[in-house]
């Protein structure tokens, strides 16, 4: 508003500014003078405008795109959704965009590769969640910062182990809302002949996600036990100092940390081959 009232001002300046000037010249260089001047101000004139114009639209352009980054952060920090890890990253901004009201973006092309939790059944979302922090803790581990791990199972498996045990809970959960309502009201023999297999079958498939995530917190567990071991090594690393002082008083205690130093690094290096063992075994998993 204030620039729009400042632009103003300068065009209403400069446009008394080249009345003025076309009036001096008249009376100093006669007509010709005057219709060259009025010409020339004329061209400055519109090259101001153009100029004022173009700063306006790159202000409102710069202005929408703060607005928009800051609506995209809203969207990541309060809706809950998995995606499919194979969307580009202009299809992300496309489905975060979705849940801007006023874009008025459609999500309906992406729906088969976007699974909002809040959709899920309370049981569905709390098996989501465990998968998750077992992931995350994998991703904020030591074992990890020190790429000690396999790189195909985190930067890769993890993510599509995640979409992949999202989208089957919302199929079991939409199965699950269909079989409850097929069992209200009189249930008779041969509907409960065509249900029965159905809920096994869906049993089956709970049971078998079940076993993916808790592979998983497996998983996570042998980054753990990973982590740990680094931990140690980094305390086994101050060793000098208490040798130092036993070298004074205790050459029992002395062998003593040597022996747990050899044994450290044997636990160290079993900790870190069994997790990365376990990450393979997801990766064979998914291929199987």
């Amino acid at each position: 508003m204030a620039k729009g009232c400042l632009y103003a001002l300068l065009s209403v300046a400069s446009g008394a500014a080249v009345l003025v000037t076309c009036v001096a010249l008249y009376l100093v260089a006669g007509p010709v003078g005057a219709v060259f001047s009025v010409l020339v101000a004329l061209v400055g004139l519109c090259a101001f405008i153009v100029a004022q114009d173009t700063v306006r639209r790159r202000s409102l352009a710069a202005e929408e795109d703060r607005r928009l980054a800051q609506e995209r952060d809203h969207v990541r920090r309060t809706v809950d959704f998995v995606a499919d890890p194979d969307l580009t990253e202009e299809e992300r901004l496309t489905i975060i965009d979705s849940f801007v009201p006023r874009l008025r973006v459609s999500r309906a092309p992406f729906r088969d590769r976007l699974v909002l939790v809040p959709e899920l059944s309370p049981a569905a979302r709390a098996l989501l969640e465990r998968a998750r922090r077992a992931v995350m803790s994998v991703y904020t581990s030591q074992a990890m910062r020190h790429r000690l791990l396999d790189g195909l199972a985190n930067e890769v498996l993890l993510p599509r182990q995640i979409w992949e045990i999202a989208m089957l809970l919302r199929v079991q959960t939409h199965l699950r809302q269909e079989q409850d309502r097929a069992m209200r009201g009189l249930v008779t023999p041969e509907l409960r002949a065509v249900l029965e297999p159905q809920q096994e079958a869906l049993r089956r498939s709970e049971a078998s996600v079940t076993a993916r995530v808790e592979q998983l917190e497996r998983y996570a567990r042998r980054v753990q036990e990973a982590d740990a071991a680094l931990r140690a090594r980094e305390a086994l690393d101050n060793n000098d100092k208490y040798r130092a002082l036993l070298a004074h008083t205790d050459d029992e205690g002395m062998r003593a940390l040597e022996t747990q130093g050899a044994a450290l690094e044997e636990t160290l290096a079993r900790s870190v081959r069994v997790a990365i063992e376990a990450g393979q075994t997801l990766s064979l998993d998914r291929q199987t």
